[in-house]
């Protein structure tokens, strides 16, 4: 049997994970199973699990293929950055992952009853958060003289800039798009 290239699985699991969010979007997290996906992609139930043993598996190939680079790109930019900054790269990247806000704010629910999906996004979230401190340490070394204090300030703001991403995403998810700058503009008046 000719061996596959790794181009070429790269490729198929493209696919399949761009099959998986259009049923997702259509069928929720939990009401979407392979055999949906199997349906949508065209493809076998053994060419699938070939690639994903599981949801679990597929979401965080999602997640990682799909928003995790992006945000792997803003943190590899040495030049400063306030957590403002941050935050309007990181809505941005919302908007152009491919991943509608209505999936990833049910893959956060998910998230928060035990299983393979918990489990992958528990992974994900200490990526995003080692992603958004490298970001915020430049930007942090600028307020404290010494490093531990600069490594402290930028896991704290870490934090803060996750929520207010989370905010937008689950803002859009339920209410509809919304312009990434006025809703930091709203969210910075409601805070004076």
């Amino acid at each position: 049997m000719p061996r596959v290239s790794e181009q070429y699985r790269q490729a198929r699991r493209e696919e399949i994970a761009r099959a998986a969010l259009r049923v997702l979007e259509r069928k929720g997290v939990r009401d979407t199973s392979i055999a949906d996906i199997v349906t949508e992609s065209g493809l076998s139930t053994g060419a699938i699990y070939s690639h994903f043993t599981n949801k679990g598996e597929l979401a965080r190939y999602i997640v990682s293929e799909f928003m995790l680079p992006r945000l792997d790109a803003i943190a590899a930019g040495a030049q400063v950055r306030t957590p403002r900054q941050i935050i309007e790269l990181m809505l941005a990247a919302v908007a152009e992952n491919g991943i509608s806000p209505a999936v990833i704010l049910q893959f956060w629910a998910e998230g928060s009853v035990p299983g393979d999906i918990r489990d992958e996004l528990l992974r994900t979230v200490v990526k995003l958060r080692a992603a958004l401190a490298s970001a915020l340490l430049p930007w942090a070394r600028e307020h404290t003289a010494d490093e531990d204090q600069a490594a402290r300030l930028a896991q704290a703001r870490t934090l803060d800039v996750a929520a207010v991403a989370q905010g937008f995403i689950a803002n859009e998810a339920i209410f509809g798009p919304r312009d990434p700058a006025e809703y930091l503009k709203a969210v910075t008046q409601i805070l004076q």
